[in-house]
């Protein structure tokens, strides 16, 4: 006999009743099934279990644990037909015996752990069976899919010694079987050093942001940071990692991504004798240590959030479902910064648990004493100062970033202050475009002054050209 477990949350109401997220999980020839339902405990249609997959489960905290039956030849016959019936009844009933949740966890959470632990064939399973006298008889075997590739090892098969990186200092990568593909190792860089000379650091209680990384990662604690577009987050930490010599990696998240690159997948051997395990990127990084940002993380899906939801908490690990479950303790020098823009077009807001897992929260607002610095132009601050008044006052929708700023006075040196102008201009939405040009046009001299910009004298033109006074 095989074992089926049952994990259930609290789903709100359905129909004006109180409801339970329902998900059973069970082995069936060379995968783990998954079913789902909302129910409220009446019948009917909306009360049917549909198949699912561990991307489609939501984030709510468990109350109790998962439950667990044995099954049976029938119960699988039934399966093959396309019903669950059996499976159900016999996992409801026993949800009644539910013990109260010792470890704070998810609801989608839960159902992963179970997954990779039915590929591992974790006999440890069998102690959520609630009815003590059934279970003799239950094996839980290690699971080996079948593709059309051919058969894919188990976890025991496919497990390999981890490659070992001698110091940070060291760009190249010593891999086993080209265990890492050739794209990981090309986005997996130490960065220049100039970001780490250019960088003008925030202060947030006398500690810089780069003695909050460094405390962070002896901690093993996320941090989470939040600001405006363009405030400067991404550099922040890609310029820690130059300063520290860190090997770095940026999850540029959008829905298309994809998460075997990110985690990995199966390919071909090069001797075209089957097929072996490649990491991606995050593995990587996960095995070998190093700095890795998930950037704009209220756009994370949430296809590879599930991944990540061990790997950001006391467990500190990831479970590689697609190669037999193995499971990956993070390395001691990994350091895990998230940032976002919150209450953007297009992002959402991040589920409480997953909010949760970062023990540092900081915010970077546009700050005007690194602006001083790094734009350097005071008339085309006191713009930006009108312009966000502006969109604080939702009069425009288009943020003004430190970014937008220094590119403004880069493109005047380059190509002049019209030019400069209207590139600016451009990144607003069309409808504010005429009330912007308005209040640039107000200070487009004095910012030409202060850039040392002249106007031309010529009488058969009016535009600005770089010309040092």
């Amino acid at each position: 006999m095989s074992l089926a477990l049952l994990v259930t949350s609290p789903a709100g109401l359905l129909e004006g009743i109180p409801a339970e997220a329902q998900t059973l999980i069970f082995p069936y020839k060379d995968s783990v099934e998954l079913y789902h339902r909302t129910s409220n405990g009446s019948k009917g249609r909306g009360q049917t279990w549909n198949k699912v997959t561990e991307y489609d489960l939501p984030h709510t905290d468990l109350k109790v644990e998962p439950v667990a039956v044995a099954l049976n030849d029938r119960d699988l016959q039934m399966v093959e037909l396309g019903l669950v019936t059996n499976i159900a009844v016999k996992a409801l009933y026993a949800r009644e015996s539910a013990t109260p949740i010792t470890a704070p966890s998810t609801h989608s959470e839960a159902v992963i752990n179970i997954i990779g632990s039915l590929f591992a064939g974790d006999q440890s399973l069998t102690a959520y069976i609630t009815d003590k006298r059934r279970t003799n008889g239950v094996t839980i075997n290690p699971i080996s899919r079948t593709t059309e590739q051919g058969v894919l090892p188990t976890i025991a098969d496919s497990v390999v010694t981890a490659p070992v990186i001698a110091t940070y200092e060291e760009v190249e990568v010593a891999t086993n079987d080209n265990r890492v593909s050739e794209l990981a190792l090309s986005m997996i860089t130490i960065p220049d050093p100039k970001w780490a000379r250019e960088y003008v650091h925030r202060n947030f209680g006398g500690k810089t942001d780069w003695d909050i990384f460094d405390r962070a990662l002896a901690d093993g604690d996320n941090v989470l940071i939040e600001g405006g577009a363009g405030s400067g987050k991404t550099i922040a930490v890609q310029s820690y990692a130059s300063a520290r010599g860190y090997r770095y990696f940026n999850v540029s998240n959008n829905n298309g991504i994809d998460p075997s690159q990110l985690f990995g997948r199966w390919i071909p051997r090069a001797d075209g004798q089957g097929y072996r395990w490649q990491d991606g990127a995050v593995t990587e990084l996960v095995r070998n240590g190093g700095v890795l940002l998930l950037n704009e993380v209220n756009f994370l899906p949430t296809r590879v959030s599930t991944v990540l939801f061990s790997l950001l908490d006391y467990r500190r690990e990831i479970q590689l479902l697609e190669n037999g479950g193995e499971v990956i303790k993070a390395h001691k020098d990994l350091l895990i910064v998230a940032d976002m823009n919150y209450g953007y077009r297009g992002t959402q807001e991040l589920n409480q648990a997953f909010n949760d897992r970062f023990g540092i929260k900081l915010e970077f607002p546009y700050d005007k004493a690194i602006e001083k610095k790094v734009v350097g132009n005071a008339s085309l601050l006191v713009l930006a100062d009108k312009l966000r008044d502006q969109f604080e006052k939702d009069e425009i929708t288009t943020p003004i970033s430190t970014r937008s700023l220094v590119q403004y006075v880069k493109n005047a040196k380059r190509f002049g202050i019209d030019f400069a102008s209207t590139s600016f201009v451009n990144g607003f939405n069309k409808e504010e475009r005429s009330a912007v040009r308005l209040s640039v046009d107000t200070f487009k001299d004095n910012i030409a002054s202060e850039l040392n910009i002249s106007i031309p004298t010529h009488p058969d033109t009016d535009r600005y050209h770089v010309e040092t006074i």
